[in-house]
C-alpha cells in the first residue's frame, strides 16, 4: 500500500516551483505571479512546514548564479596587472542574475525569497517588501521571519512589519491571527519582535473580525484562540455576544467564565514548582497573565444566562464560576434553583454543593474562596 503524502504543497505547485526560471525574460514576471498566487492560497497554519518545502521545490539553495561555476577566460599575458600572470576569472554575460539582481528587477521575488536558506537573502528580501501581504499565508510568512534563527533577519522582519502593518487588511490579519495568537508560547526565538505583530492583531477592526470568526466557526481550537485573544482589551466588548451566540460550546464557556469572574486570563508561559526539595524534584506548570474586565451588566445576569445554556458543559463551567463568586450574589438561592433539577448530574452536583455549604462556610478566614 502506497504511503499517503504528507506534503502541504499540492504536487502541481511543487512542479511549478521546480520549473520557475531565475531570469529576467519576458514571461518571468508572469511565471512568478502565478506561483505566488498559488502560494497565497495555502493556509496560515502550514507556514512552518511549507517554508522548507518551498525552498526545496524551488531549489533556492542552488538555482541561482551565486553557485554557478565561474568561467575561466584567458587574456593576453602583457595586458594584465603584474599580479595576474596568465588568467583572469570573469563571469560571462550569459550567467543568470543573482538573487539581489532579481530583487531589483522584480521586487515580487522578495515574497519567494522569504523562504531562502541563506539568511542574507532573507534579510534582503524583507527590505524589498513595501506592500502589505495579500493573504494570511504571506502574513504568516512575515511572522515566521520574526522568529527567524538569525537575529538580523528578525530585526529586518520587525522593521518590515512596522512599514506595512497599517495597510494589512482586517480580514487577512484576523484569519492569520487565529493561528498566530497561540505562537507566543510555541515560537521560542522571538522576544520583543512579537510586539510588532501584536500591534496589528490588537487593532479594533482586526479584533472585531477575529470575534466574528470565533462566533461562527464550527471547528478548530476556537476556545484556545479566545483565551489567547484575552490579552488584548479590545476583545472585552465582544464577550457578551460570544457567550450568547458562539457556535462552539467551549467558546461560550470561556466567555461566560471571563464575564462572571470579571477577569481575563491567558497563558504566558511556564513556571517550575517544587515537588520534593530534598530530592530536587520539580515539575513545570503553566503560568498565566490576568487583567480586570469592565462589566457591562450585572454578574447575576451573566450567571442566569449561562445556567440556561443548551450545553451541559457550558452550564457546568458557569456553575463552577458561580461557586467562586457566590459571596457577591444578591440572591444565591434563586440562581441555584435554576440548576437544582438540571438534566446533567455534573451540573446538579454543583447545585447540591452550594445548598449544603452556604457561602459563609466556603470563605476562609483570610477571605479567599
Amino acid at each position: 500500500m502506497a504511503k499517503r503524502s504528507t506534503s502541504v504543497l499540492p504536487p502541481e505547485l511543487s512542479h511549478r516551483l521546480a520549473r520557475l526560471k531565475a531570469h529576467a525574460g519576458s514571461n518571468a514576471g508572469q511565471e512568478l505571479k502565478e506561483v505566488l498566487d498559488e502560494l497565497a492560497k495555502l493556509p496560515a497554519e502550514s507556514i512552518a512546514r511549507a517554508s522548507s518545502e518551498i525552498a526545496a521545490s524551488a531549489r533556492l539553495d542552488r538555482r541561482l548564479s551565486r553557485n554557478a561555476p565561474i568561467r575561466v577566460v584567458p587574456r593576453g599575458r602583457f595586458s594584465l596587472p603584474l599580479s595576474w600572470k596568465v588568467f583572469a576569472f570573469d563571469r560571462i554575460k550569459k550567467d543568470p542574475p543573482t538573487e539581489r539582481d532579481l530583487l531589483k528587477i522584480n521586487p515580487d521575488y522578495a515574497w519567494l525569497f522569504l523562504f531562502h536558506p541563506n539568511g542574507h537573502i532573507r534579510e534582503a528580501a524583507l527590505w524589498h517588501i513595501n506592500t502589505p501581504p495579500r493573504s494570511p499565508f504571506f502574513l504568516a510568512a512575515l511572522a515566521w521571519r520574526l522568529n527567524d534563527w538569525v537575529g538580523q533577519v528578525r530585526q529586518a522582519a520587525r522593521r518590515c512589519i512596522e512599514r506595512i502593518g497599517a495597510g494589512v487588511s482586517s480580514e487577512v490579519a484576523a484569519e492569520t491571527g487565529l493561528y498566530l495568537l497561540s505562537r507566543h508560547l510555541i515560537w521560542g526565538r522571538w522576544r520583543d519582535e512579537a510586539k510588532t505583530l501584536d500591534r496589528i492583531l490588537a487593532r479594533e477592526d482586526v479584533i472585531a473580525a477575529i470575534a466574528d470568526r470565533l462566533r461562527m466557526r464550527t471547528t478548530g481550537p476556537m476556545a484556545a484562540c479566545l483565551r489567547n485573544a484575552l490579552r488584548h482589551p479590545g476583545i472585552d466588548r465582544h464577550l457578551p455576544a460570544l457567550a450568547a451566540q458562539a457556535i462552539q460550546p467551549s467558546v461560550r464557556a470561556v466567555a461566560y467564565q471571563s464575564l462572571i469572574s470579571g477577569k481575563a486570563r491567558w497563558q504566558t508561559g511556564y513556571d517550575w514548582i517544587w515537588v520534593d526539595r530534598v530530592y530536587g524534584s520539580r515539575k513545570r506548570v503553566p503560568a498565566f497573565g490576568t487583567r480586570e474586565l469592565e462589566r457591562s451588566r450585572p454578574m447575576a445576569s451573566d450567571i442566569a444566562d449561562g445556567l440556561r445554556d443548551r450545553s451541559a458543559f457550558v452550564r457546568k463551567i458557569v456553575a463552577d464560576a458561580m461557586i467562586v463568586v457566590r459571596a457577591e450574589l444578591p440572591d444565591e438561592r434563586g440562581v441555584v434553583a435554576l440548576i437544582a433539577d438540571d438534566p446533567s448530574p455534573a451540573v446538579r452536583s454543583r447545585a447540591d454543593f452550594m445548598l449544603r455549604h452556604p457561602a459563609a462556610q466556603s470563605v476562609s478566614s483570610t477571605g479567599e474562596v
